[in-house]
């Protein structure tokens, strides 16, 4: 379905740009409700999936806004800079410090619950308080050292024509990798042996590869998948495995109008996590309005994790 195809208003607003099959897209998706939930004056809005050209995309249910307020939305509720985002955290923090900073975490946390109940959501996906602040979220796909500086290009640079691309028509991939990519999506897998160039240095980084727009909206999402201490390492909702060779990430796609209230304990569904979905345990996530359920594996090249093309597994 294309930004212009006409549909029936009680299908909701369709959101064709963003693939739920493609984990950045489904991210951005996610993101995207997040923001408008928070919206205080559109009142309860849903958010179901519904097929179209053979994937997955994302309707908003309950809503008036069309393709031109909802881009006007967006660039008003989104921070412009990262020191006005909650992710700003992660330089408070000093995620390159080896040594804890179990003492600025504490304090954060302790500002969070008295004063802002979102940030404690950040701060629950991002680090934890009893291992290094260097531990991840997996779904962190950038290099540590490249992360925080990407997510600032992010935030500044993204536009409303960004998000219109992203949000409203077939991904072009026109924007620029370098220095402001979350590396979330599997096409960034560019190993030598599939591509001309060589990954370092890499000139095509500098003009396209990327969609800016879907990468922000990404950002948002992040706040949904709190992480726990395990080890020295942090186990992300909807996450198995903590090695390159086992971990991956299972997400479900559902059919029925959902508020994100609903939307959030979907995502760490247990019976999502089998190695494979056996009778039963479909039969349970049906129940519950899924539809299909996604699956990537978060490998490592060199230094640098990338997620593989997700299989429908249900």
């Amino acid at each position: 379905m294309t930004a212009h195809a006409k549909q029936d208003q009680s299908d909701g607003l369709l959101l064709p740009g963003l693939d739920g099959t493609n984990p950045l897209g489904f991210l951005a998706a996610l993101g995207l409700f997040r923001v408008i939930d928070a919206s205080n004056d559109l009142g309860q809005i849903r958010l179901r999936w519904a097929s179209a050209n053979g994937t997955w995309v994302p309707a908003l249910i309950g809503t008036d806004l069309n393709q031109d307020t909802l881009l006007q939305l967006l660039m008003d509720k989104l921070s412009q800079t990262i020191d006005e985002h909650p992710v700003r955290i992660l330089n408070d923090l000093a995620v390159d410090d080896p040594t804890p900073r179990f003492d600025l975490f504490r304090q954060h946390t302790q500002d969070a619950c008295a004063n802002r109940r979102t940030d404690a959501d950040w701060l629950a996906a991002l680090a934890s308080d009893i291992i290094p602040s260097s531990a991840i979220n997996q779904l962190q796909t950038t290099r540590r050292d490249y992360f925080y500086g990407n997510l600032s290009s992010v935030i500044e640079r993204t536009t409303i024509d960004h998000l219109r691309r992203a949000i409203f028509a077939p991904w072009d991939y026109a924007d620029p990798l370098d220095n402001q990519s979350l590396h979330l999506d599997p096409s960034e897998d560019r190993r030598h042996a599939h591509q001309w160039n060589k990954p370092a240095g890499d000139p095509d980084r500098k003009t396209s590869g990327g969609m800016l727009g879907a990468n922000r909206l990404a950002i948002e999402a992040f706040a949904l998948f709190s992480s726990l201490p395990s080890g020295d390492a942090l186990r992300t909702i909807g996450f198995t495995g903590q090695r390159s060779h086992n971990t991956r990430w299972t997400w479900p796609i559902w059919n029925v109008p959902l508020s994100l209230s609903v939307v959030w304990p979907l995502l760490m569904l247990p019976d999502l996590q089998h190695e494979e979905l056996k009778f039963d345990a479909c039969e349970q996530i049906r129940r519950r309005g899924i539809v299909a359920v996604f699956r990537t594996s978060r490998i490592l090249v060199g230094k640098t994790p990338n997620f593989t093309p997700a299989q429908r597994i249900a």
